[in-house]
């Protein structure tokens, strides 16, 4: 049960930011990096990474974390150590010179799964099963949804 909740929390903090251009278009919307290009050529983080979506992302999955029973602090640690491994993965992205929005299969999934689970372990005192499981169960869900996601609009692009 822990690792669904678990589950449930990741879902929320990286699904809510992508659901929102469908709902507010471009309102809100500025880039995190504010279009800052590093020395490689490249943005820091690309203009896919929104202060809307890092806010929404972490107050939502905040909430759904307290509806599951945790305290509001942990969703939101939890939730903001996601999504700095998703923009952990579009760093490194993008110093690999791939575009904004480019998928790359696990660098995607991992780091936004593992990185909370890490540090959330630390205290709900859960171990390394808890944490292989539910970062495999985020990575397959990606990649299985993905398609239909695109399909529904709601991704700019299928994995």
């Amino acid at each position: 049960m822990l690792a669904f909740k678990l589950l449930l929390i990741l879902i929320a903090a990286n699904g809510i930011p992508a659901l929102l251009p469908r709902c507010l278009g471009t309102r809100l919307s500025q880039p995190i990096d504010a279009g800052v290009r590093l020395c490689d050529g490249y943005p820091l983080f690309g203009y896919s990474k929104t202060w809307r979506g890092l806010v929404s992302g972490i107050v939502g999955a905040a909430i759904i974390a307290l509806l599951l029973g945790f305290p509001l602090l942990f969703g939101l640690i939890f939730a903001g150590l996601s999504l700095t491994g998703d923009l952990l993965s579009s760093f490194i992205k993008r110093r690999m010179k791939r575009p904004s929005s480019s998928k790359f299969m696990g660098l995607d999934q991992i780091p936004e799964a593992l990185l909370p689970l890490v540090a959330g372990a630390f205290y709900l005192d859960y171990g390394v099963a808890t944490i292989a499981l539910v970062t495999l169960a985020f990575f397959l869900l990606h990649i299985l949804t993905s398609r239909l996601l695109h399909q529904w609009g709601i991704r700019q692009h299928p994995h």
